[in-house]
């Protein structure tokens, strides 16, 4: 039974392994068929963006990555980058943000910012992007006028009572009779 089952598990696995091998190097190819592009045809990144995004959608993050990468892009232009590729592969939404967001990480504000303008809901179910708190089931966050450092007061574990720092006596000076001067 043993023998069966793994010589079972063993042909699955030879079966499905180029499968998805040929998808990853599918993807290898389009990633570098988009830098190729941008690299030739700085002008139109967006184009070649909406154009690589919508033929193949499971790759638009190495679209995206490839893209950025290729043009050096700033703040503004991986912004729109992002927006093009998820206008282009809707679906693809999270995988494309986080794409962009592993590339280029001083970018994330602007990245945030398209996600909130193409898909409000998303960042309110969150509580962490006050530009969409009007969106539909949309929570705010509550934080405290100051919030408290943890460190600042005792160590607290809970069910027992707080530890303190043990009291140390104050150190003592010697008197005038304990002293004996040699002379």
């Amino acid at each position: 039974m043993k023998a069966t089952l793994y010589s079972a598990l063993t042909a699955c696995a030879l079966v499905l392994a180029p499968a998805l091998k040929a998808d990853q190097a599918d993807c290898l190819k389009v990633a570098d068929a988009v830098k190729k592009q941008v690299e030739a045809d700085t002008d139109n990144i967006l184009k070649i963006v909406e154009k690589q995004a919508a033929t193949s959608p499971s790759c638009s993050c190495e679209v995206v990555k490839a893209a950025i990468l290729a043009a050096e892009a700033d703040k503004n232009l991986v912004g729109q980058i992002v927006a093009t590729a998820i206008e282009a592969a809707p679906e693809q939404m999270d995988l494309i943000a986080s794409c962009a967001v592993a590339v280029a990480p001083d970018a994330v504000s602007e990245i945030k910012a398209v996600l909130a303008k193409l898909n409000p809901r998303a960042l309110a179910k969150k509580g962490n992007d006050p530009a969409a708190a009007s969106a539909k089931d949309g929570k705010t966050v509550i934080v405290g006028e100051k919030v408290k450092n943890p460190l600042d007061g005792p160590y607290l574990i809970p069910g027992l009572p707080p530890i303190h720092p043990p009291i140390v006596p104050a150190i003592s000076t010697p008197s005038s009779s304990d002293v004996t001067l040699a002379e």
